[in-house]
Order: C-alpha cells, then structure tokens, then sequence
C-alpha cells in the first residue's frame, strides 16, 4: 500500500495534514495543536511561548480495543506508518522552527496547502 501526501490545512484548532492512499480507499492523518507557556524573558518581563505538538496520527494501521476503550496497532501496515509518522514529526520540527520552517515545508509537502503560509503569525521568521 502506497500513500502520497494529499492535503496540509491550517484552520482555527489547529493544522490537519492528510495522506490518501494510491486507490483512494485508505486516508492517514496528523493533527497538530497549538500550546502557549508563560515564561520571562532575559529583563525577567512575562511573555508567551506558543509550541506546536502533533496530538495524533493515525491511519489503517489504527484500531479499537475489542472493549472500545482504547487504541490498537494493527500489524502489518509498519511501513507505511513509519513512512508517515516519520513525515508528520518532520512537519511538526517545521512548524516549531525558528527560522527556514516554511522553506523546509514547502521542499517536502507535495499535496495542497491551504492557510498555512498566508498564517502571519505561522512563520514570523521566514
């Protein structure tokens, strides 16, 4: 099974990346959000750090526990998986990157994007 990457989408909860399988009968996501730590800066003044976090990434190689009450792996699609989880953290280090971020994405992703680069507050360094 052979997926490429279908969509990045930057929306109002966060951003969802989308894989969609060569015959178009599988889908794999990432879904990322946004945390904001209160810190001080070097003059002791309070600021905000905003990080983002991949919160999920799951695809056919997800399942429910025969109780319903939890996530399973389903063996065979390790491949795949590492493949896509392996793209999901590198978009993750993309979004969190001082610098060069979007220049990285835009080297890597090869779907549609939308919002994510007309975001100004998305890439302030680039």
């Amino acid at each position: 099974m052979k997926f490429r990457q279908h969509v990045l989408l930057k929306h109002d909860h966060g951003i969802t990346a989308q894989w969609v399988s060569e015959d178009w009968s599988w889908m794999a996501v990432a879904t990322y959000q946004q945390n904001e730590i209160k810190a001080k800066n070097t003059e002791g003044e309070d600021v905000i750090i905003k990080k983002w976090a991949l919160t999920n990434c799951s695809g056919p190689w997800t399942g429910v526990s025969e109780d319903g009450k939890s996530l399973v792996m389903i063996s065979g699609y390790e491949p795949v998986r590492n493949n896509i989880s392996g793209e999901a953290n590198m978009l993750l280090t993309c979004f969190n990157a001082y610098a060069g971020g979007a220049a990285a994405i835009r080297s890597m992703w090869k779907g549609g994007e939308y919002g994510l680069f007309k975001d100004e507050e998305m890439f302030i360094n680039d």
